[in-house]
């Protein structure tokens, strides 16, 4: 058997463990499935992935002060209602005060506007590079954020808080767009407990999205040997598992997530878990310690 064919048999094992409904509660994908409209699923998905920072009881209770009042048709209620209903109940956000976030609502409304002027309910037009850049997930990110940051600078008057600077992302070299491979993950890929709502983009383009469960794995698992959890690293973790599942490099991340989020990996030696896990023969750690 060829070694690479060795790793898909290990991974496949963990991927039927982790990779079914009672696990959707740990990730803050279970937002979208509230809400039955796929229109509502991108427009929560992407609230749920771009506020994702912070613990999970804080994003948690913020999410639920922004959609509760929007009710069973969140999208809807944006276009047709605005901001006002949160005017002074909404409050701050971490970096983000509740001007930052009202602001960031109405540029929503204008975004899904202009998509929709392209003949898509969705945002993923504003997903395609700009013009003159190359093809890549990263060029599609800065797409999508230079069209939002200029949308929000024409509402602010050119007053750009740190806030939504931090909120939207200026994206650079070194980022690894973690919150937004998140989000597009769960647009493009076509297998549950994915949405693959949109068209445009393949799976096989897709990036890890490097937290702090695949950073460290990717470690671990001999995927990268970067320290630094950059764009840089989050290619090499793509790459890793790209040659093992070549159109479909990040059908492992939501089970790998798991290992680190349900407390079943530690990312050191501990005999309960080390020995009877499907990835004990390819760990580092595991490795190490039994040598």
């Amino acid at each position: 058997m060829r070694e690479e064919d060795r790793i898909r048999k290990k991974f496949q094992k963990l991927y039927e463990r982790y990779n079914r409904p009672e696990f959707l509660d740990s990730d803050p994908l279970f937002l979208c499935y509230l809400y039955t409209s796929d229109e509502d699923r991108e427009f929560v998905g992407l609230l749920s992935s771009l506020f994702a920072y912070g613990n999970v009881a804080s994003i948690r209770g913020f999410l639920s002060r922004l959609l509760s009042p929007m009710g069973k048709n969140p999208k809807a209620f944006l276009l047709s209602e605005g901001t006002r209903v949160w005017k002074g109940k909404l409050g701050p956000y971490r970096f983000q005060t509740e001007e930052d976030t009202l602001l960031f609502l109405e540029a929503l409304r204008k975004a899904y506007g202009e998509t929709r002027s392209q003949g898509s309910d969705y945002l993923e037009p504003w997903f395609r590079p700009l013009e003159g850049d190359k093809d890549g997930l990263e060029k599609r990110i800065a797409g999508f954020q230079t069209r939002l940051r200029n949308t929000l600078s024409s509402l602010s008057k050119n007053r750009f808080s740190y806030g939504l600077n931090f909120l939207v992302g200026s994206g650079g070299e070194n980022s690894a767009y973690k919150r937004y491979c998140m989000f597009l993950r769960w647009m493009v890929r076509k297998e549950s407990p994915d949405l693959g709502l949109y068209k445009e983009i393949e799976p096989s383009e897709l990036l890890f999205p490097l937290d702090t469960h695949i950073n460290r794995l990717g470690e671990i698992l001999n995927a990268s040997s970067r320290k630094t959890p950059d764009l840089k690293k989050a290619k090499e973790i793509t790459d890793f598992f790209r040659r093992i599942f070549p159109e479909d490099p990040l059908r492992m991340d939501f089970s790998l997530s798991r290992l680190g989020i349900l407390k079943k990996c530690r990312m050191r030696y501990e005999k309960e878990l080390c020995e009877t896990c499907e990835l004990n023969p390819i760990c580092k750690v595991y490795g190490e310690k039994k040598a």
